[in-house]
């Protein structure tokens, strides 16, 4: 036992990319099964699952992310008139000094390019490598049938692998139904955007739907990034726009935690609000951008390792009682 947990530790980067592998594995195999109902082989389920993600990711990155950087460049082109209405609004002096005195250095920042771009999101995840491990690994898992169990009894020790299997099949479920759920979401916050966007006359309206679709499934902090991808668009368009999409997706923002989730989410991974941005804030401490990745299937399996806990003591409880 002290030997295994000594190993976790020293290949810690290892276990990281296993870790979002399991996960991106026990999400995507939700629809390679179903994939399998409507007769389509495991095989080839797996791979239009994998192709499919791949191609909306390279989408993301190719389309959408140079426009943004072009509206970018646009609008500190012209910062000097967006400032003047900046200051209209009565905002203290010392923040507009201060976006005045770094414009340049954020420029240079932003308009490095795809490739820097491309670069910082490699960084972002560990790595290039890292992330085709990621996928090679979580491809291999998700192409047999209880792969990821088949793996775990292969690794863990004996006395230890009813319980993590456990905990890990209960999981698996509620990860699955959240998968599904975040899904539905992205397609309802999808439709939103476009149609705020489209009746607001904002350019790339389409684009900037498929991206906060896309982004709604990292929570919380995926739909702050799409909301101020969208207003930087609107500002280039101009001032007004802009603020018009920032409403427009405070708007949508609030529908969705008051309304879409409490529906949809609850009822899928039965874990609080609060401690699903508990576990994001830890994960971003613990392990940057892939420890948010991380952040729901992490409570997930924190929630049923608490039940366990709680029924072991009730049970003990019992028999004290007896």
């Amino acid at each position: 036992m002290l030997g295994f947990v000594l190993i976790l530790y020293l290949a810690h980067g290892a276990v990281i990319v296993l870790l979002l592998a399991i996960f991106l594995s026990s999400a995507l195999d939700t629809l390679v099964i179903r994939l399998e109902s409507w007769h389509i082989p495991r095989l080839l389920g797996t791979i239009i699952v994998f192709l499919s993600f791949l191609v909306i990711i390279a989408v993301l990155i190719y389309t959408v992310v140079p426009i943004v950087i072009l509206e970018l460049r646009g609008i500190f082109n012209n910062m000097g008139g967006v400032m003047g209405q900046i200051l209209n609004l009565g905002i203290p002096p010392q923040v507009t000094d201060f976006l005045n005195n770094n414009l340049e250095s954020i420029s240079n920042m932003l308009f490095a390019g795809s490739a820097s771009f491309i670069g910082i999101l490699g960084k972002l995840l560990g790595g290039i490598t890292s992330l085709i491990a990621v996928l090679v690994t979580s491809f291999y898992l998700t192409l047999s049938r209880d792969g990821v169990g088949r793996f775990l009894r292969a690794i863990l020790p004996e006395d230890l692998e009813d319980k993590v299997l456990s905990i890990y099949y209960r999981s698996k479920k509620k990860i699955g139904r959240w998968f599904q759920a975040q899904l539905i979401l992205s397609l309802v916050i999808g439709f939103l955007v476009f149609s705020g966007l489209w009746i607001l006359d904002v350019k790339y309206a389409v684009i900037l739907a498929i991206f906060a679709a896309v982004f709604e499934l990292v929570p919380i902090v995926g739909p702050v990034f799409a909301g101020g991808m969208a207003v930087v668009v609107g500002l280039s368009q101009s001032f007004g726009t802009g603020m018009y999409v920032l409403i427009l997706f405070l708007i949508i923002q609030q529908l969705e935690n008051h309304i879409l989730v409490p529906l949809v989410m609850k009822r899928a991974i039965d874990v609080h609000p609060v401690v699903i941005l508990i576990s994001i804030l830890g994960g971003l401490q613990i392990a940057g951008f892939v420890g948010m990745i991380l952040a729901v299937p992490a409570a997930v399996v924190a929630g049923e390792i608490v039940d366990d806990w709680i029924a072991k003591k009730a049970m003990s409880r019992k028999q004290l009682d007896i």
